[in-house]
């Protein structure tokens, strides 16, 4: 059989491209960890992360020692006559130091350290959760790539068949048992399949861009390939099992990150009601005064001071009921986190049972259209049937490996949420 020379470019482009996929292929796990080694948004976590816990320690600074210095030169004058018994001095020098210590707030020191130590524990829940959701989000892009390559496939496969079609009807004009009407439609058909084609690749590249953007890497770099292929995922029902274990012993980073900001949110009520209480501080103080460096007079103290807000203009009474507030919206909110993940469980069983029957009969109606096509096709070139008929076929063929793909993406979209809900486990 004599090959053209259009086959042979083609030929040519495809293994020229399928080369180039594979040195830049790169596989899930190590997806995910370059996304979390080199990615802007895991940054953007780790900052996030890092102000929360700045903010931990804001929360309890005024609890610690306090330590302030000043100093202060000025140079003095009068437009009064002086007195000759008393000259008024020309200049002042003056330099303090301050220490201070909160010893009551009214409760207050005790909790603003608790409430420290809750938020660097957010902090961390942060983290972990901002890792969780890239780790997610490469691997849905990962996933989109295969089935946008998957379609690519069926789609060059479909140019083939057309091509096939259209020799098959020249083959059949030349022994005079068609028309040129039977060469237009297929050329047509070539044509049209082609086209396809081409929207393919164009599916293809824009989610092979989604997926590197996902990893942190630019577009003007060589893009990185997923490895692999879409395929049917066994032992979808131990995961099930699994998140349902972990749901009854309240295993969720989502659970812990609620309980965090509620046990928050009953602190900061606590600490807003303490400002209605008197404050007692431990007071040191030392202070250099004098009009030259070597003529000046040294002076200290140290004792208890005590300050008592006794109104506000209601102020603190505003504060406590803002702060109350959030913690009702923090027990609400814990509440409908759990409702949630149970509803995303529910569902997530239902959808790999329904999955699981869709994709036994989906493999069966592609065999099956896989038989008829290359029947009908033989019955074609035999005369018996019409290319029209001939294109139904090619038709289901076709629509029966695309459902099954999507079929294979939706059951890998389903463990994505499943496997990111089993990560959150503390």
């Amino acid at each position: 059989m004599k090959i053209s020379k259009k086959k042979i470019f083609f030929y040519i482009l495809t293994a020229a491209f399928f080369i180039a996929c594979s040195a830049y292929a790169i596989t899930r796990e190590a997806a995910v960890q370059f996304a979390l080694e080199n990615s802007e948004s895991i940054r953007i976590v780790r900052e996030n992360a890092a102000m929360l816990r700045a903010e931990a320690r804001q929360t309890c600074a005024f609890a610690k020692p306090q330590l302030r210095m000043e100093s202060r030169y000025l140079e003095m004058g009068d437009s009064s006559e002086s007195n000759p018994l008393f000259e008024s001095p020309e200049r002042e020098l003056s330099a303090g130091l301050t220490a201070s210590q909160v010893l009551y707030a009214g409760g207050r020191i005790r909790r603003s350290f608790a409430l420290g130590d809750n938020l660097e524990k957010q902090a961390d829940l942060l983290y972990r959760s901002g890792k969780r959701d890239i780790s997610k989000a490469v691997k849905i892009s990962f996933d989109s790539v295969l089935l946008e390559q998957a379609v690519l496939d069926i789609l060059k496969d479909r140019m083939k068949q057309r091509q096939n079609e259209l020799d098959d009807a020249k083959d059949l004009r030349e022994a005079g048992m068609v028309t040129s009407l039977d060469v237009r439609q297929a050329m047509l058909n070539l044509n049209f399949a082609k086209d396809e084609y081409k929207a393919g690749e164009n599916a293809f590249r824009h989610a092979l861009t989604d997926f590197n953007l996902s990893l942190g890497r630019s577009p003007e770099n060589a893009p990185l390939h997923p490895d692999g292929k879409l395929a049917e995922i066994s032992d979808t029902h131990r995961i099930l099992l699994q998140l349902k274990k972990a749901y009854a012993g309240d295993r969720f980073l989502d659970i812990a990150s609620g309980k965090k900001e509620q046990e928050a949110a009953v602190l900061a009520y606590e600490i807003a009601r303490g400002e209605r209480l008197p404050r007692l501080l431990l007071l040191a103080s030392g202070n250099t005064q004098g009009e030259y460096p070597d003529e000046t007079d040294e002076y200290w103290n140290i004792g208890l001071q005590m300050d008592w807000s006794i109104s506000d203009g209601g102020l603190t009474a505003a504060k406590s009921a803002s702060a109350l507030s959030r913690q009702r919206i923090a027990q609400d909110n814990l509440k409908k986190i759990r409702k949630e993940l149970a509803g995303s469980i529910e569902k997530i069983g239902n959808t790999i049972r329904t999955l699981e029957e869709r994709t036994r009969l989906q493999k069966e109606a592609v065999e099956l259209s896989r038989q008829n096509y290359d029947d009908a096709r033989g019955q074609y070139r035999a005369g018996t049937i019409t290319l029209t008929r001939l294109g139904d076929f090619n038709l289901n063929y076709a629509e029966a490996r695309f459902i099954l793909q999507r079929l294979f993406y939706a059951q890998r979209e389903v463990m994505n949420s499943a496997e990111a809900l089993l990560e959150e486990i503390p």
